[in-house]
């Protein structure tokens, strides 16, 4: 950060600071408390995306509420919640939610509270680790309403295409939400933290949370947002132009009627009713997905490229182990009953995952679903997805989930941050 923009910055977080102890003695309970904590969060985290306003307020003399008010309302259109549609807008379709995938007001108000230096110091340094936080097109995501938050109501199209089957909300569909964890665990300050040392040691478990949370989220939307990307004839990215994301918004809404197809076919599997889940399009991409969540991602990595996590204590031939997770896991647990694979199926799966093809073995395990307990259920979904890691790596699934630990052990001696790190499971770069 250059001399003039941190000048600017401290400038800035003082305003705002003093016009928080003057509201607190005068009026304790005005609703601007809560904006001043969020918007100043904003600004400690991205400062350089309000330079010019910044410059601007200090030669015009600008109080500590204007400034307050001016960051909200350059969000306000970035997040797009009145459903405009126009620039500067993030969504990719109307009636999506933008989600911080790091929150601004991680760490609470730990940042603000800092000396300049100590500040940057400890900005910087998270910012290695996990990426730019704030209103930047990096981490803000158009997300599905249902993979966000339990008490999100749906709109638009989303809430169109699930309205016959009685499902409003978020919370009625058994998708991982990106707010999972809530309150002070993501967005606490960090108690004594009057160092950078100190507040990057507390702040660093909650991106962490978040981190793991979003992105469970956005790999089990995956599938839907794929459909999506086909219907629109481009593929959504965070870093989207407006133009772009324009472009796309008017042509999902002009092809409403396969949008919405889209959005039925991936939610049925996900559907709660009664607290159960309501699992009834045998072994599609929707239950593969629930698979993943429940498994963990050595099971599911080795046949989606992506580098999985070890499942700890889990060797080869121990289908029991995977059985019980699966069978008290969140959605193949209460109502899985759908997936025994027959040797005639995994001798197929096997001769189709050796030359390569692994989507069309995936396919094949799709059509021998049948009905089952749930445990026979998860020892046929190891089976099944064992065979077809075997085939294409030479590796069982736990093998090929610890080859994967022991990777990631060694980029990190190399000098490879966690941030890295994650970035490389999800891009492979």
């Amino acid at each position: 950060m250059d001399k003039e923009l941190a000048q600017l910055e401290e400038w800035g977080v003082d305003l705002i600071n003093n016009y928080e102890a003057e509201l607190q003695r005068t009026d304790p309970r005005s609703s601007m408390h809560k904006r001043i904590k969020r918007f100043s969060g904003e600004l400690v985290a991205n400062p350089e995306a309000y330079g010019e306003l910044l410059e601007l307020g200090r030669s015009q003399g600008m109080t500590g509420q204007e400034l307050v008010n001016a960051i909200r309302r350059i969000e306000q259109g970035l997040l797009d919640e009145a459903g405009k549609g126009t620039a500067p807008s993030r969504k990719q379709m109307m009636s999506d939610v933008i989600h911080h995938f790091y929150a601004q007001r991680t760490g609470g108000d730990t940042l603000r509270r800092l000396g300049q230096a100590d500040r940057q110091q400890a900005r910087a340094a998270l910012r290695d680790e996990f990426g730019r936080w704030g209103n930047v097109p990096e981490n803000l995501r158009s997300l599905f309403r249902a993979g966000h938050l339990n008490t999100d109501v749906l709109k638009g199209i989303e809430a169109e295409a699930m309205a016959e089957f009685g499902v409003t909300t978020g919370g009625q569909l058994s998708i991982p939400k990106a707010h999972t964890t809530k309150g002070r665990a993501v967005t606490g300050d960090i108690i004594g933290a009057t160092t950078a040392q100190e507040a990057i040691e507390g702040m660093k478990p909650q991106f962490e949370i978040q981190g793991r949370e979003t992105q469970a989220a956005i790999d089990a939307l995956q599938p839907l947002m794929d459909d999506i990307d086909l219907i629109a004839g481009s593929k959504y990215r965070p870093d989207m132009s407006e133009e772009e994301l324009l472009v796309r918004r008017n042509l999902l809404t002009a092809k409403a009627d396969e949008v919405r197809a889209a959005f039925q076919r991936h939610y049925r599997p996900y559907i709660i009713q009664g607290g159960n889940v309501r699992f009834n399009a045998g072994f599609g991409l929707g239950s593969l997905d629930v698979l993943k969540r429940n498994l963990g991602g050595a099971l599911f990595g080795a046949v989606t490229s992506v580098d999985p996590e070890a499942i700890k204590g889990i060797q080869a031939g121990e289908y029991g182990k995977v059985a019980e997770q699966v069978a008290t896991g969140t959605a193949l647990g209460t109502a899985a009953q759908q997936l025994v694979t027959g040797s005639t199926q995994l001798g197929q799966m096997q001769r189709v995952a050796a030359i390569g093809r692994i989507p069309g073995a995936l396919k094949l395990a799709a059509g021998a679903a049948r009905f089952a307990p749930p445990v026979l259920a998860g020892m046929a979904g190891y089976q099944a997805l064992d065979v077809i890691t075997t085939a294409f790596t030479k590796k069982t699934l736990a093998e090929t989930g610890q080859a994967a630990e022991q990777t990631k052990e060694e980029l990190r001696q190399q000098g490879m941050s966690e941030y890295q790190l994650r970035r490389r499971a999800r891009t492979g770069r």
